[in-house]
């Protein structure tokens, strides 16, 4: 069992998102803003994908980092509640979105572990054929 502090959301879950409601009805503690490794695409159907990429080693904003919110929950049992709830929207048992643990950074400088939904980097070559990747990292700024 992977051990994740909570999730990282950073497309229509967000607030302001479209799923945002789908969010809170999951009864999170709080969301903070937060970066992760990786590079962002914005997708054909309208919504985006991240591919988890290595710490660039520089503090984010930059290259390298993608921007979303960190969603902490009071305990695992709500955490793996509010997982089994929104599976079924990110599409992970048809293969659309997989779900890992990756490494989070807050704001305030903190780490923390948590679940992300994340396109496979073998998809890579795909996405760059078909997406637009979003330079910034933040998916609301390039909406």
């Amino acid at each position: 069992m992977v051990m994740a502090d909570g999730l990282f959301v950073y497309g229509t879950l967000r607030e302001g998102g479209s799923n945002h409601a789908w969010l809170l009805r999951t009864q999170p503690e709080g969301l903070t803003r937060a970066w992760v490794g990786g590079r962002l695409f914005h997708l054909p159907a309208g919504y985006p994908a991240l591919v988890p990429g290595v710490d660039p080693g520089t503090p984010p904003p930059g290259p390298g980092w993608v921007r979303g919110d960190f969603v902490g929950y009071e305990d695992g049992a709500d955490l793996e509640s509010a997982l089994a709830d929104l599976d079924p929207l990110e599409g992970v048992e048809e293969g659309l979105f997989t779900r890992e643990v990756l490494t989070v950074l807050l704001e305030g400088g903190h780490r923390y572990q948590a679940w992300v939904y994340v396109f496979h980097v073998e998809r890579l070559p795909r996405l760059q054929r078909e997406a637009v990747e979003v330079l910034g990292g933040d998916w609301a700024s390039y909406l």
